[in-house]
């Protein structure tokens, strides 16, 4: 998504707060600013498994939270609810997708569940620094394809499909070494 899609995205609904809603400049200013920090990172996280409806989740959680008095509150507690609600907007988007579609391969899906759960731990593995190198230190214990394929993945940010060809191997080993990884590394967290 463009900041110019961002921006056109908030300016549409700025106008219609201000209209429907007649709320403070104040409380229109904060939405924005915060709108404008967090939109573009939360985006970036729900492509990662959704990638067609990141867009459409991360507005539709500032839409929700929106009468909330979540932004008022500190940065650290803010950051936390918005990437918690787009983490579980993405579950139910899931969800709803293998409700729809029975033909979803589970282990795929299962994938995905590890990979949203994987994040949530990742997350407060980052709050404590002692943890994250634990992890990486078991990481090095991982058979070596199964190890690069999650550095590269967890570190370098790549999608399954990317290291699939960079390596030269399918999509679903990659797929495969990847939730044997998660499956290993959970055992530490």
């Amino acid at each position: 998504m463009t900041c110019t899609t961002i921006v056109s995205r908030q300016t549409n609904w700025w106008n219609h707060a201000q209209t429907e809603h007649m709320v403070s400049a104040e409380k229109l200013n904060r939405y924005h600013s915060v709108y404008v920090e967090y939109a573009p990172r939360l985006i970036s996280f729900a492509r990662k498994f959704t990638s067609m409806y990141a867009e459409d989740l991360v507005h539709d959680v500032f839409m929700k939270l929106w009468d909330s008095a979540v932004f008022d509150l500190p940065e650290n507690e803010l950051s936390r609810i918005l990437f918690a609600s787009v983490r579980n907007a993405c579950i139910d988007h899931i969800r709803r997708l293998n409700t729809e579609t029975k033909t979803i391969n589970t282990q795929k899906q299962q994938l995905l569940m590890d990979e949203l759960a994987f994040a949530e731990d990742a997350e407060e593995l980052f709050i404590r620094k002692d943890l994250v190198e634990k992890l990486m230190q078991k990481a090095d214990e991982l058979p070596e394809k199964r190890k690069e394929v999650f550095l590269k993945t967890y570190v370098e940010g790549m999608k399954t499909s990317e290291i699939a060809e960079q390596l030269e191997l399918s999509v679903r080993t990659v797929e495969n070494h990847l939730y044997r990884a998660l499956l290993f590394l959970r055992k530490f967290v």
